[in-house]
């Protein structure tokens, strides 16, 4: 099908998962099984999230499964996952094997020039501040990377792109997320004095975000911390605070203005009987208008290529 502007986003909000991929459908070993989910399943085309989904493909709406191993042997890591996710190239083989949790030395040129905040920053839109990371990080996170030196593939490639980071300053003013949705950890375990607020709450301040830039990305990673965890009461905790988020996220986001864009980097919290990562392939859920143009990837490296693309037609689109 050719890329035709008008169906394509405006805005893409990227909430990327850490650590989640589809599993057996086996309510002994998978919390996305047992636990009821509503907007995970919607999100699935009205289905449980297992390996024995049956695909949507749409104009507006696709639910597909992309491979997390990238051809190189061993359990895939964080640091390679995430890197290639953001980047579209194979991190894993050029690191020559799975790495994790941070970065491997041999991918951070590959993060400072190609990470998909640069892509979208030279793609020149018409637009200030054309890509935006959500979440917010307290003054313990900024005082431990500094000392090290020792960032996320995230925060690396925010760093490089000249990307702003958020902090409590902006969480003040409804401008970012915690990185557990409600705020709650930062005042009980950080006592850093903000008010918890609902998922729901923070749903709206995600799109309000998202609103305001062409591509927003937000990262969660108790997914990742619960799995490693083994814990069903912990993995229910998570899950549902992701549920309730999207199920928000799907009343307020326009479909005619704005892509949903989900996936992970690894499996993990869908096979609570092994602590490590699992060699499960991830899910990838595009939501909204342009969702078409995810229905061809088959791994890590399609999504950023695919956003940028996405992007890149819709304002042609625009400027005609």
């Amino acid at each position: 099908m050719p890329l035709n502007g008008a169906q394509l986003p405006l805005h893409i909000l990227f909430v990327f998962l850490d650590g989640i991929g589809l599993g057996e459908k086996n309510q002994e070993t998978n919390p996305l099984i047992k636990f009821d989910l509503p907007h995970f399943n919607i999100l699935a085309g009205n289905q449980p999230w297992s390996d024995s989904f049956r695909p949507v493909d749409s104009e507006s709406h696709v639910f597909t499964s992309i491979d997390a191993t990238l051809g190189i042997p061993g359990l895939p890591q964080s640091g390679t996952g995430q890197a290639t996710l953001f980047t579209g190239t194979n991190c894993a083989e050029t690191a020559g094997k799975h790495f994790g949790p941070y970065p491997h030395s041999k991918t951070k040129p590959i993060i400072a020039e190609s990470s998909i905040f640069q892509q979208v920053n030279q793609l020149q839109l018409d637009h200030p501040e054309p890509a935006a990371f959500a979440n917010a990080y307290p003054p313990q996170f900024f005082e431990a990377a500094k000392a090290r030196n020792r960032w996320t593939v995230t925060t690396l490639s925010c760093i490089e792109a000249e990307i702003k980071i958020r902090t409590l300053d902006d969480l003040k003013v409804n401008k970012a997320l915690t990185a557990e949705i409600t705020r709650k950890a930062w005042r009980t375990r950080l006592s850093i004095p903000v008010d918890p607020i609902t998922e729901q709450t923070a749903a709206n301040h995600l799109h309000q975000i998202s609103a305001s830039h062409p591509f927003t990305l937000y990262e969660y990673y108790l997914t990742d911390k619960a799995g490693h965890s083994q814990s069903f009461p912990k993995a229910h905790r998570v899950l549902s605070a992701l549920d309730a988020l999207f199920g928000e996220l799907l009343r307020v986001i326009d479909i005619e203005q704005t892509l949903l864009l989900i996936t992970s980097d690894h499996g993990n919290i869908e096979d609570l009987s092994v602590k490590t990562h699992t060699f499960n392939r991830v899910p990838l859920i595009a939501y909204g208008k342009g969702a078409h143009l995810f229905r061809e990837a088959r791994s890590l490296t399609d999504v950023t290529p695919s956003i940028i693309s996405a992007l890149a037609t819709a304002n042609k689109s625009v400027r005609k």
